[in-house]
């Protein structure tokens, strides 16, 4: 069963304990008015999330945190990418992270992105059961309970500091001296950091430590005469994880999906040079000529509003059928009576996305198109 909402009317905490109470396996997707997440469900547990915001990606932390740096992370994507290797377990392979370091950063860049969701005021939701990515992940075992008492005490915190304390680009200064004995190890090396240049995201950075912590740290300095905020010196649109080298792998990557007739994933490289790039010009309309040539391609399809979507594998097989959660919620909608028009009414997304989507079924015969005037043919198995 699938269900959805918007979070104005169903806040964030509440869905969750619904899902942990109802013991549910699944994805939640969430989609915001900038970014869109994903919270995937074992058992009512969070074992994964993924989000489309590039501070809340796996190579935000590595390289944020020092533990890797551009080039060598550019290196590590092209051995993943040869070797179909998940990128923390090759850090663990090659000797750049332990397991231990490797399970703490997927726990905080995992709650991170979790805890961002109980700030949003609204953004449209889904819950598809029994759906979970086809793409390996390592699965967490994150207790819903504790992820909601944080998450609410992080989002009353974070509307006091963001009245203050605008954005992670703004610099806190010391202003006066610090009774360091009252402080603990965590908030020392905060305040060593603190240097009127440092903005509060590069304090967190160095520290490895959540920005949430050196927002409240410098919120509470603030308060008491301790800091002065400097406005942030210059734009800076560099995001950590992200080389001046990434973008073309991304767009040769996707023009070789292209020739492989491989269009969904090839928009999806787009869309992943528009989200980290999309500032910079030339980048942007190379992407845009990528999206070009996608839609040239899919046009000569027969995706015809009229054909109807029929299974082409037998029904039986759809359980332990490898899909995404956006493919999984076609294959619900298919019933062999539904013309292509109808269900994709029913789907969330940009037009485009959608055929993308239908179209990358066809291609893996999971779908065939009956199109106007053929015989109805009788459902595999």
């Amino acid at each position: 069963m699938s269900i959805g909402g918007n979070l104005r009317t169903m806040p964030f905490a509440d869905l969750l304990q619904w899902i942990s109470q109802s013991r549910k396996t699944g994805t939640l997707v969430v989609d915001g008015e900038t970014f869109s997440k994903r919270v995937y469900f074992r058992d009512g547990s969070v074992v994964a999330a993924a989000s489309d915001n590039p501070k809340e990606f796996l190579s935000y932390y590595l390289v944020g945190w020092g533990f890797v740096d551009e080039d060598e992370l550019q290196e590590l994507l092209d051995m993943q990418e040869r070797h179909g290797t998940m990128l923390g377990e090759l850090l663990v392979i090659v000797g750049r992270l332990t397991r231990e370091e490797l399970q703490h950063i997927l726990e905080v860049k995992t709650g991170e992105a979790i805890y961002d969701l109980f700030v949003w005021k609204e953004g449209d939701f889904r819950f598809l059961d029994n759906i979970l990515p086809a793409k390996r992940f390592q699965p967490l075992n994150l207790a819903v309970d504790m992820l909601v008492l944080e998450g609410v005490r992080r989002s009353d915190e974070w509307e006091r500091i963001r009245t203050v304390i605008p954005e992670g680009s703004w610099i806190p200064k010391l202003i006066r001296a610090v009774e360091v004995k009252s402080l603990g190890p965590d908030e020392l090396a905060i305040l060593r950091e603190i240097n009127g240049k440092n903005s509060v995201e590069r304090i967190a950075l160095n520290c490895r430590t959540p920005e949430f912590f050196v927002a409240n740290f410098v919120f509470q300095g603030l308060k008491h005469g301790l800091f002065q905020l400097l406005p942030p010196q210059e734009a800076d649109t560099e995001i950590p994880g992200f080389s001046q080298g990434s973008w073309r792998v991304l767009l040769k990557t996707g023009e070789r999906l292209v020739e492989q007739d491989q269009l969904l994933e090839a928009w999806d490289r787009a869309r992943e040079l528009r989200t980290k790039y999309g500032d910079q010009a030339e980048i942007a309309e190379l992407a845009t000529a990528l999206e070009k040539k996608i839609e040239e391609v899919l046009a000569e399809r027969d995706l015809v509003n009229e054909a109807v979507p029929e299974l082409a594998i037998p029904p039986a097989e759809l359980p332990n059928l490898s899909c995404s959660p956006e493919e999984g919620f076609v294959l619900s909608r298919v019933n062999g009576s539904y013309n292509l028009g109808q269900v994709l009414q029913l789907l969330p997304g940009s037009e485009i996305e959608k055929r993308l989507l239908v179209d990358a079924l066809v291609r893996r015969g999971v779908l065939r198109l009956r199109l106007p005037g053929e015989e109805e043919g009788s459902q595999a198995g």
